[in-house]
Order: C-alpha cells, then structure tokens, then sequence
C-alpha cells in the first residue's frame, strides 16, 4: 500500500515539475493547477504510514480459529455434557477441564490421562471405567456410583467423592491428598501407595482395603469402618483414628502410629498392632 502511494505522489511531483515552466496565468498567480491538485492529493496520502500500522494492529487483534485435525488434544474448558449416555466414548488425553458430567452413564468409557480439573461427575453411574493417570484436582464426585473403576496414577488432590461408591475400585499410586471421601463406600478398594496427606475417609466404610506403603499424613478416619484393612508399611503419622473400627485390620508395619491416637479407636483380638501399643477392645 505503501509503494502504491509513492509512486502516485512521484507521478504528482512529475507533473508539477513539468508544468512549473509554463508562466502563471488565468488568475492561478505563480502556482500552476496541476501543483494545486497534487498538494491536495499528498495531503491523504501523508497518512498512509499512520493508517497502515493501525490496519496491521487490527489484524493481529483478530482470532483466527482454525478447524482441528482429526485425533487433535482440543480444549473444552466447562463444556456440558451432563445427563447423557457415555457408554463406550473415549475421552483419552482430551483436554476438558470443568466439563460437566453431572447425572450421566458411562460404561467402558474412557478417560485415561485425561485433563479433568475441576469437572463435575455429581451423581454419575457405570461400570468399567478407565480414569487411569487422569488429572482431576478438584474434581466434584458427589454421590458418583463407579464401583470398580480404575483411577490408577490419577490425582484427585482436593476432589471431593463424599457419599460415593467406590468399591473395588483402583486407586494405586495416585494423589488423594486432600480429598474428600466422607461416607463413601471403598469397601475392598485398592488403595497401594497412594498419597493421602490431609484427606478426609470421615464415616467412609473401608472394610478389606489394601493401603499397602500408602502416606497417610493427617488423615482423618473418625469413624471410619477400617475393619481386616491392609495397612501394611503404611504412615499413619498424625492420622486420627476417633471412632475408627479395627477388627481385623493389620497395622503392625505401620509407622508414627502412638497409641494417644489408638486411645478411641476400636479394636478386637484379630487387630494386629505394632509391637509396644495396644488399643480399646470393643
């Protein structure tokens, strides 16, 4: 745009300079016409070098969405897609954080290495789902019924799974630190090594789960149904065990266990304790 304008303003400046040898005449003074017209010309084109910056500007401002390709990891922050049949949908390393599932049914879905912070699974039921390294920190699973889903290496830091069903399902290696899992049933749950610190099992009934080497910093577990629960080289330190029934349970590996925090437990002949504490028969 720029080029065109000089070389206009050139052709202008040409024909002036030719014309300038004829005398003035005709009530034009010493000015010819043609140098009149070509100062009035110059006069918008002198703005060519404000108006094309602010074009480029404009442009640049502009958002451009181009269609992506088949397979692509696309972003659906918050996008809804509660009360629908998921059965067999694959949302595998999908970006959807956010995304509302509140009420739907999945079964053999999909969600593994999944971006899912924040998403709402409130109330969802299926069987056979894969959530296997997922990320869904602050994940809302209130009430969700997925009894035997596999959740292994996923973080649900600061998830909250209050009254939920988790039974037999896998949590291995994931992060649970601080979430929220009060009056859930994790009943013969999978729980090896994970990383609780801080997380709340309040009421929740782990009966016959593995928390083999599990880090169970802070934890709390007042009232908790802990009965024949593996806890095999587990660290219980600072967990509170209020309340907690221990029939059964096997904690004579564990570690920074005291026996002030076994003072109100619940225990009977077949809880194995480590050596030198002892807890309340009931």
């Amino acid at each position: 745009m720029k080029f065109v304008a000089l070389i206009i303003v050139f052709m202008v400046l040409v024909l002036s300079l030719v014309t300038s040898i004829v005398p003035g005449s005709r009530g034009y003074g010493n000015k010819n016409p043609v140098a009149i017209l070509g100062e009035e010309l110059a006069k918008p084109l002198a703005k060519v070098d404000q108006i094309g910056p602010e074009i480029s500007n404009a442009l640049d401002r502009v958002d451009v969405k181009l269609p992506s390709l088949p397979g692509s990891k696309k972003s659906q922050t918050g996008e809804d897609k509660s009360l629908g049949d998921h059965s067999g949908a694959d949302f595998s390393n999908k970006d959807l954080p956010g995304a509302n599932f509140a009420g739907s049914f999945f079964s053999a879905t999909q969600f593994e290495s999944t971006l899912l912070d924040s998403a709402v699974f409130e109330g969802v039921s299926g069987a056979d789902i894969n959530f296997r390294q997922a990320r869904m920190a602050k994940s809302n699973l209130t009430a969700a019924m997925l009894a035997g889903g596999d959740f292994t290496g996923a973080e649900l830091r600061e998830a909250v799974a209050r009254a939920g069903d988790f039974e037999t399902a896998v949590f291995t290696g994931g992060d649970l630190s601080f979430a929220s899992f009060s009056g859930a049933n994790l009943r013969d749950a999978n729980l090896k090594d994970v990383y609780a610190a801080g997380a709340v099992f309040v009421d929740a009934n782990l009966s016959n789960a593995d928390l083999t080497d599990a880090d169970l910093t802070g934890v709390r577990f007042e009232g908790a149904n802990l009965q024949n629960v593996k806890f095999g080289g587990a660290n219980l330190k600072l967990a509170k065990l209020t309340g907690a029934r221990l029939q059964g349970a096997d904690l004579s590996s564990v570690i920074n266990l005291t026996t002030e925090q076994l003072a109100e437990a619940c225990a009977n002949g077949d809880t194995k304790l480590p050596e030198g504490l002892a807890a309340p028969r009931c």
